[in-house]
């Protein structure tokens, strides 16, 4: 399962990197992209970062049945977080009524 990450992480590393230096050719140059499909290559580079990021950790703790149970949870945390950022703020305002 390592290889299989390993290939998995290269493959979305090498387009990441591809994604980025496109979108900054569009900046310099303006390819003349319509906004809304640059709108959504922006969204798509924010979460290939997490994607390459989760891949590294997976590849890491493959094998190692109670880190990865720990790496799982937070790699969850983050990922529910960053699509539902309402879950985020209702959390946070919970545990900071729940402290005072």
């Amino acid at each position: 399962m390592k290889k299989f990450y390993n290939v998995l992480g290269q493959l979305f590393g090498f387009l990441t990197i591809l994604l980025f230096a496109f979108l900054f050719a569009n900046t310099m140059f303006d390819f003349g992209i319509d906004a809304g499909i640059i709108g959504i290559l922006e969204l798509v580079k924010t979460y290939a970062i997490f994607a390459v990021c989760g891949l590294a950790g997976l590849e890491f703790v493959a094998g190692k049945k109670i880190l990865a149970l720990v790496y799982f949870l937070l790699l969850a945390f983050v990922i529910i977080f960053s699509f539902f950022p309402d879950v985020r703020d209702q959390i946070v305002n919970i545990v900071t009524t729940a402290i005072q």
